[in-house]
């Protein structure tokens, strides 16, 4: 496996997304179950934070002799992102998954929240979907 620093845009499309969730409340309620209120600037900016931060300790995991501050300045800044698909954020959600898993990150918290949400929004894109309509159950 390997691992690399996203780009802020990546974690600024999934935290908007969550901000403007229209999927269900229960997914803003494990938010902020989970210390987020996405409702507030402040939060969001955190979270935006916090997954950069775990982002910056899965990459530092992987590799002893390549630091995070060797793939991108250490920079991150929080910025509301455009109005992408759904499967445009699922994207980006399960890429910063894969470069924030080394390891023990994915046994924090946040990484388990966002794992859950990934899911959940892949079964929101699914069941959208015409063919999940027309597929016949218990065949």
């Amino acid at each position: 496996m390997s691992a690399f620093m996203v780009e802020d845009k990546t974690i600024n499309k999934i935290v908007t997304k969550l901000a403007y969730n229209r999927n269900g409340d229960w997914i803003k309620r494990k938010v902020l179950d989970c210390g987020y209120d996405v409702n507030s600037l402040q939060d969001r900016q955190k979270l935006g934070w916090d997954m950069f931060s775990l982002n910056i300790r899965s990459v530092n995991q992987r590799y002893d002799d390549h630091p995070a501050d060797t793939f991108r300045p250490l920079n991150y800044k929080f910025a509301l992102e455009g109005n992408y698909t759904k499967i445009h954020v699922l994207k980006a959600l399960k890429c910063w998954l894969y470069q924030s898993c080394e390891g023990d990150c994915d046994q924090s918290p946040l990484y388990k929240l966002m794992d859950e949400i990934a899911n959940a929004w892949a079964y929101n894109i699914v069941s959208d979907m015409p063919e999940y309509d027309t597929a016949q159950a218990w065949a």
